[in-house]
């Protein structure tokens, strides 16, 4: 696979790698664990400049393992910052990450640190102890004087730097004085700093704000990560007794999402009174209820867990209190929480409690810890005895959920579903039941498919049960009990009393049944109630014979069911010669609807039939054929590209009417064979030439594609872009025209293109319709030129193929906007800028000064460079004195000053440009703000 990837990679344009690594990802991914290096090789050379290919993400961890320097710097490239984002979701790769060095750590923190929510991503993969450096490392540069983080973003800092931050935001004065703000930063604080500042809102007299005072203390103590915290915190909400239930509902919420492990048995007394509190309360709701549950679940996770009996027992009361207004409360996954065997000494905690259950029968204990523990329950005797218990319970919903769990264990399902049966023979209705009977206790298949069927609890006597079988039970069944069975489906179908999805659903299941005969359908082909025909249709080729309906099926391809049958018969025809095809089909090719025949074309194709391609060329020729017909035969013609006659069609297609010039465009140059690219590009170009406008626009975006096959396509793009009198795909054509230019073609048109439309004259001026049409399509061919610039290698094509033809402003604002900031000569290159911008008028030069600070328009933050490698240039222009100089500083000051959280040396630029000479410059310097009112 490596193989073939380097030598397809090396020989393809590249304009299309990138389909070419949508396509072929997949194999690579298969092939990275046998020489990851060389993935990584193939990714340095061929996929510098496009997106890591979505393939490889779930196993770019893998490729870090091999190449730690090398992926890392192949992310860190401007082209791939959104990969590595995208890559910090995966815990894969952020374990990886871990085992970097710290300068490669550093670097990655740094591109991400705009954005928190990878930036977090990144924290969460570290301990504790190393966050602190990787957080320092992603702010270095940054003056965090002012900064405000995020909630999500300091839970993840360790405690120490979150009391530190918190402090420090809590002297800020945009958090001070906005009282919600301040309250939300003062629960990253100690509790003991908190607690006064929270503990004196939970008395004020809006409910809502006690609500939250309430839901930040809890939270607090819980990022304390000491237990006796959260009992302080507990012990003090004496208060929420007389509170209203909202404000109830936000503390428990709060309390459901404090860590598990801080739970201790010493909570669950409070715990209990302030549950029992809620819950006599007049006014208690069901999200309240909910979270008391959420609460108790967690005891008992962390009481099973550590082995403590009372913090399980405490989880346990909660539960039985809630038992009369909650009929569910799962306790999660404890086979993920127990150690090995802990699940023994559970049962052995909780034995009493079961016998005392079923005793009173209560199972709810019972089934709550099998669900909870999964297959880890089956081994454990104790809850299998009171699974066992269950089975006399008087509820109904109880006893089939304890039938399902007590036949889960795979060992000693067949013993025990004779049990079950032995004392409720209609318990065969029940799905579990009946599923390991027919699977494992054959024997017993009478229960369900004898004449005489059991009455009991699970079934009445004056009704007829027909359970729904799986086809692969039956492969164990006696050809008796297959018959049987099938018996049981076709007397439901003839029912004309059972409802139509009823009927159709037993039809179906027939056809399926392992066996079936295709004359047990006949019946139902002449149903009156078309549903019913219509299914049993569609279930003819899933009989036993499927070649023995297709004669059946084509004879119906003029009913009005010809839609359904047509597409059957694609599936019986797959059980057919070939060579007995061509007869059968001919008749439908020349009589059928219009369904039937686009069907019988693609049937003809897609089975190689012996001739097909002179009978679909006949069927093309036919001057009355329907225009779906030929439209159908023209896509399935791009199949066979090396038959002349599918050739033919194809360029007749290509000069046809919409419809079948459309059909040319479905297919991409990885799905076409080198040898005839050239030959099916023309084609392309030829639709795009068309006279039917619709056809036109749907062809000129696929152009870029095709344009290494076929020198003529740049010319033609560009004459679409020049053509003033043509208003429809000139936007298509331009971005085709850019691609092409990234990737290595026809610079010297679209050179020309830019050329032509700056000499163009200023007409139409300010017309209802139209105005200053060449100018508008200049400034968007240099803007796409700008947005091309994200790739540097196809933004440097652009820039090169337009230079020297564009208008001196739009050159300038072009030139600013896809500088490279760290090449050796960005310095030089400013200054010249501005000096070009010497005799611009000052809204020019203000559009190029947003451009230089902005850079390629499609750049998001996270993406741009760091804003302390822009402050050496802000400063050098600000001390040219001049209007550029000082209106290029203003907008590097306004765009990455506040990146840089306005240090002391971007904040002293700022006032030195407020009493800039010119008074242009100090105007903007004004209007740009270090901190806002």
């Amino acid at each position: 696979m490596l193989d073939y990837a380097e030598r397809s990679l090396d020989d393809l344009p590249e304009v299309t790698r990138g389909a070419w690594w949508f396509r072929h990802a997949p194999g690579v991914a298969a092939a990275l664990r046998h020489d990851p290096g060389r993935v990584v090789r193939l990714l340095e050379r061929h996929c510098a400049v496009l997106p890591l290919p979505q393939a490889l993400h779930p196993l770019a961890g893998a490729l870090l393992d091999a190449e730690p320097e090398r992926v890392l710097r192949l992310l860190l490239a401007e082209e791939h910052r959104g990969d590595l984002r995208a890559l910090l979701y995966r815990r894969s790769f952020r374990e990886r990450l871990t085992r970097c060095g710290d300068d490669g750590i550093g670097a990655v923190a740094r591109a991400v640190r705009e954005d928190e929510s990878a930036l977090r991503q990144l924290l969460k993969a570290f301990p504790p102890s190393r966050r602190e450096a990787v957080f320092e490392a992603a702010m270095r540069g940054v003056d965090r004087g002012a900064a405000e983080l995020g909630a999500s973003l300091l839970e993840t800092l360790p405690r120490a730097l979150r009391f530190r931050e918190a402090r420090r935001m809590m002297g800020l004065r945009k958090v001070a004085e906005t009282p919600p703000r301040m309250w939300d930063v003062a629960s990253f604080l100690p509790y003991d700093e908190a607690r006064p500042i929270l503990g004196e809102l939970t008395r004020r007299p809006d409910a809502e704000e006690r609500a939250t005072a309430y839901a930040l203390l809890v939270r607090c103590a819980g990022r304390s990560g000491d237990p006796a915290t959260l009992a302080a915190a507990l012990e003090s909400f004496g208060r929420l007794r007389n509170e209203q239930d909202p404000v109830r509902c936000a503390a428990l919420d709060a309390l459901a999402a404090v860590p598990e492990g801080l739970w201790r048995a010493g909570h669950a007394a409070v715990v209990r009174r302030l549950a029992e509190d809620a819950l006599t309360a007049r006014d208690v709701s069901h999200p309240t209820r909910y979270r008391i549950g959420r609460i108790a679940t967690a005891l008992c996770r962390q009481g099973a867990s550590r082995d403590d009996a009372e913090l399980l027992l405490g989880g346990l009361e909660l539960i039985d209190r809630l038992a009369d207004s909650t009929r569910s409360l799962p306790l999660g996954r404890l086979d993920h929480a127990l150690r090995r065997g802990q699940e023994h000494r559970l049962a052995a905690t909780l034995a009493p409690r079961l016998e005392a259950g079923a005793r009173r029968d209560d199972h709810r204990l019972a089934l709550l810890l099998a669900r909870a523990l999964g297959r880890r329950a089956y081994h454990v005797p104790v809850l299998q005895d009171a699974l066992e218990a269950a089975l006399d319970a008087r509820e109904d919903d109880v006893l089939k959920h304890a039938i399902v769990l007590w036949l889960a264990a795979p060992g000693i399902r067949a013993e025990r579903v004779g049990r079950i049966l032995d004392r409720d023979p209609s318990a065969i209705a029940v799905p579990a039941v009946l599923a390991a009977v027919a699977g494992e206790r054959t024997d017993l298949l009478h229960l369900v498919l004898g004449a005489d069927r059991p009455s009991g609890r699970f079934q009445r006597p004056d009704v007829t049960y027909v359970p729904r079988v799986e086809a692969a039970w039956a492969r164990r069944w006696t050809g008796r009990q297959r018959d049987a069975y099938r018996a049981l489906l076709e007397r439901l179908a003839a029912d004309p009393d059972t409802p139509s999805v009823e009927r159709a659903s037993a039809i179906a299941a027939i056809a399926r049944f392992p066996g079936t005969e295709a004359a047990r359908l006949r019946s139902h082909f002449t149903s009156d109630d078309p549903y019913i025909r219509r299914v049993t249709l569609t279930a003819l080729p899933w009989t036993r014979s499927p070649q023995d309906v297709l004669p059946e099926l084509l004879a119906r391809t003029e009913s009005d069911d010809a839609h359904v049958v047509i597409h059957a018969a694609s599936r019986a025809a797959r059980f057919i010669p070939p060579s007995a095809l061509t007869a059968m089909l001919r008749p439908v090719l020349a009589d059928g609807k219009i369904t039937a025949r686009k069907e019988g074309v693609r049937i003809l194709l897609r089975n190689r039939v012996p001739g097909a391609l002179d009978i679909i060329a006949a069927a093309w020729d036919d001057p009355d054929q329907h225009r779906d017909v030929r439209a159908a035969i023209a896509s399935a013609a791009r199949e066979h590209l090396q038959e002349p006659v599918a050739q033919r069609i194809l360029a007749e297609a290509a000069q046809g009417p919409r419809d079948l010039a459309r059909q040319v465009l479905g297919t991409p140059p990885m799905h076409v064979e080198e040898r005839f690219r050239a030959r099916y590009a023309g084609l392309v170009l030829q639709v795009a030439r068309s006279g039917d406008p619709e056809a036109r626009e749907a062809a000129v975006p696929a152009l870029a594609a095709w344009a290494p096959w076929e020198p003529g396509i740049p010319a033609a793009l560009a004459g679409l872009i020049t053509d003033l009198d043509e208003t429809g795909p000139w936007r298509a054509a331009l971005r085709a025209l850019v691609t092409c230019v990234g990737g290595g073609i026809g610079a010297g048109e679209f050179g020309a293109a830019a050329a032509e439309l700056a000499a163009a004259p200023p007409a139409p001026d300010a017309d209802h319709e139209r105005d200053l049409p060449a100018f508008q399509r200049l400034t968007a061919l240099a803007g796409a030129v700008r947005e091309a610039a994200v790739n540097r290698t196809a933004g440097e094509r652009a820039v090169r193929a337009v230079e020297g033809h564009l208008p001196g402003p739009l050159a300038s604002e072009l030139a600013a906007g896809t500088l490279r900031w760290d090449d050796p000569g960005a310095a030089e290159a400013v200054d010249a800028l501005a000096d070009r911008c010497a005799g611009l008028a000052v809204l020019a030069v203000v559009d190029v000064a947003d451009a230089l600070a902005a850079g390629p328009s499609t750049f998001p933050a996270w993406g741009m460079p760091d804003p302390g490698e822009r402050y050496p240039h802000a400063a050098r222009l600000a001390a040219r004195g001049d209007l550029a100089g000082g209106l290029f500083a203003c907008a590097l000051a306004e765009g990455h000053g506040s990146r840089a959280g306005w240090p002391g040396d971007w904040r002293g630029l700022l006032r030195g440009l407020r009493t800039h000479a010119d008074p242009d410059v100090a105007f903007w310097a004004r209007r740009v703000h270090t901190a806002e009112e």
